[in-house]
């Protein structure tokens, strides 16, 4: 069993700002099924406080049935954890299954997912207006109900350069009952290089094409590149150097991009990667066996004048610069079984010129506990 309590404060419409606090349990079982498979249940219930009142959660968590039926071949079947190559357009766990072939010196990936049957707020697929009005809808608790698919390529090594390469195909249905459909598919691309014994560099691309209900289809694309330094040293430390940027809606035939789940970008601000870019260093060390710290800043842009919203914009600017931001935190691991962490941080819209010159400085200060038993 894991019990997880997760609580934080952020800038909110009260004086004291807005607290929310989070506190469950997590049942989980394993066992091998013969020699060739296994099976994995996970499941809990939470209770969640928004600032105004408790609400009980339950969850179902990564169930799944596993069969190896050669060394070469695996499938997994139920909620399974799954992302596509690149990490720009969807990760999470889904309900579906997922299979890997190992072929010559490459990994062939395939996977089919159902999303609808997902808490919503876990799953964070907002991929249109239907989208949101539900996912700010209090009395519902599913997904937004879209059917995705893909297929994906990982060579190892290749041309005997240490390099990797991974190709990723994805598409994604809406199967909601609305006139404001948003299908979608992906190209994408993640190439890592080591560089000597210090360095290592990640890359990853991604093209998209846009169908909406009533709109021409539309191209979009993101990009990510990523710079990770080993620094020397007797602590074990890491810098790191990163950058992300989507396309927005430029030009008659091009637009935003869209990913399937909306993961957040940064810490503090936290928006997603549609007509945003963002510039982060970020800084880890392991200073004792159970202690371990991290720091990092970041840039936020906007990429065009519509995607990206807030409450305090500036609604008639028409700068790119959307503010800075600085984060800390601390992670305390005294044995294998608790887990705890400590970080905060703030936003400054001033270094920007999106918000209006009265908005005010965002932060945000959160703590988790975790305990197996």
């Amino acid at each position: 069993m894991i019990l997880n309590q997760t609580a934080s404060l952020a800038e909110g419409e009260k004086p004291w700002g807005a607290i929310e606090y989070s506190g469950g349990g997590i049942l989980w079982f394993a066992a091998p099924l013969g020699e060739k498979a296994d099976l994995y249940l996970s499941g809990g219930i939470s209770a969640r406080y928004d600032g105004e009142e408790w609400k009980p959660l339950p969850e179902l968590y990564h169930t799944s049935f596993t069969v190896n039926p050669v060394p070469a071949i695996r499938f997994e079947i139920g909620r399974v954890p799954w992302g596509e190559s690149s990490s720009l357009v969807c990760a999470g766990l889904f309900d579906g299954i997922s299979s890997g072939f190992t072929l010559g010196g490459g990994r062939l990936s395939a996977g089919v997912f159902y999303t609808g049957l997902l808490y919503k707020k876990a799953a964070n697929i907002n991929l249109s207006t239907y989208d949101y009005l539900d996912y700010s809808d209090s009395g519902k608790y599913f997904a937004s109900r879209r059917l995705v698919a893909s297929i994906g390529w990982q060579a190892e090594s290749i041309f005997d350069t240490g390099g990797d390469l991974l190709l990723n195909g994805l598409c994604q249905i809406d199967l909601n009952d609305t006139d404001e459909t948003v299908h979608s598919q992906y190209l994408e691309a993640k190439f890592t290089m080591p560089l000597g014994i210090s360095f290592n560099t990640v890359y990853g691309a991604v093209f998209e094409l846009a169908e909406e209900a009533g709109k021409d289809p539309y191209a979009a694309f993101a990009l990510s590149a990523e710079l990770q330094w080993l620094l020397p040293g007797a602590l074990p430390d890491m810098f790191r150097v990163s950058g992300r940027f989507s396309s927005g809606a430029w030009a008659p035939g091009q637009g935003p991009f869209i990913p399937v789940t909306g993961t957040a970008q940064g810490k503090i601000l936290r928006p997603i990667l549609s007509g945003t870019a963002l510039a982060e260093a970020a800084y880890t060390v392991r200073l004792a066996r159970a202690f371990s710290a991290a720091v990092s800043t970041a840039y936020y842009f906007r990429t065009d004048k519509i995607t990206y919203t807030a409450a305090d914009m500036d609604y008639s600017s028409e700068s790119p610069f959307i503010g800075a931001e600085i984060y800390g935190g601390f992670t305390w691991s005294p044995f294998s079984e608790i887990v705890f962490s400590l970080g905060g941080g703030v936003f400054l819209p001033q270094t920007g010129k999106v918000f209006a010159d009265n908005a005010k400085l965002k932060y945000r200060l959160e703590a988790a506990l975790g305990i197996s038993l």
